[in-house]
């Protein structure tokens, strides 16, 4: 089978960085492909986490097994080779903005599942992540800057629920720091102030609810997808209200729940 040359630009090699091209044949499989590319850029990295970007066809190329010729890829694809998982800014209802790792990969599902997980919330089909409201552009004012925690650190974990240590996630309690933001959390925040709430966006009719229920994101399409990129910012919402009798003689989970 003839071989033929297809571009990969590789993000871990900056922004200027050009396209690396690569001889292939259309029986190769996508495995194959980042085998290539890891051996031509010569870095000791993790690749565990990285994977192919089709940007034409936005859509992941995940089934590594799959060959080229599969996937529909010709030498006039754009083929961009980077991490899965990449900093979010996330607002919580309780107006706390973190900074965490989540993956941009997995359907909006699956990611919403992953946070709260990693957060210790319960019920996250009851949530999902929504556009922010575009804020009109105002003075810079130094007492308005945003605070934003930073949790970029806390590993990832696939346990369908986190091991405690101290009655709050282990991964958590690495440090004092991560250990003070989870407590944090995990109390319920002071309402904010009068003149805070009158600036909050309200909507004034019925094409500006419709406005703002059209910001959700799909739950069954990735983040990549959506145009979300990385550090972005989304908001996590009750979408689905699901009402449960919460009993707390009877609660079987003796931790503490992220006030959200």
């Amino acid at each position: 089978m003839a071989s033929w040359d297809l571009s990969v630009t590789v993000e871990d090699l900056g922004p200027d960085a050009p396209a690396l091209t690569l001889s292939v044949t259309s029986d190769l499989h996508v495995g194959g492909v980042i085998l290539k590319l890891v051996e031509k850029t010569q870095m000791q990295l993790d690749w565990s986490d990285h994977a192919l970007w089709w940007e034409q066809k936005q859509r992941w190329l995940l089934w590594t097994a799959w060959t080229l010729e599969k996937y529909g890829i010709h030498a006039d694809a754009q083929l961009l080779f980077m991490p899965q998982h990449k900093p979010l800014r996330l607002g919580l209802p309780s107006g706390i903005t973190l900074r965490l790792r989540t993956s941009f990969s997995s359907p909006v599902f699956n990611t919403v599942m992953c946070i709260c997980r990693m957060l210790n919330i319960r019920h996250p089909e009851e949530l999902s992540l929504l556009r922010p409201i575009e804020e009109k552009k105002k003075k810079k004012d130094k007492n308005s800057a945003e605070e934003i925690y930073d949790l970029t650190e806390v590993p990832l974990t696939s346990a369908s629920r986190p091991c405690l240590y101290n009655g709050m996630p282990a991964h958590f309690a690495d440090s004092e720091q991560m250990e003070a933001i989870y407590k944090m959390l995990s109390f319920t925040q002071p309402p904010p102030a009068p003149e805070v709430v009158a600036k909050q966006y309200r909507p004034a009719s019925v094409v500006d609810k419709a406005h703002i229920n059209g910001r959700w994101l799909d739950s069954s399409r990735c983040l990549m997808q959506q145009g979300i990129q990385e550090n972005d910012k989304l908001w996590l919402r009750f979408k689905y209200f699901a009402f449960y009798d919460i009993e707390p003689k009877v609660c079987v989970y003796p931790c503490f729940c992220i006030n959200v």
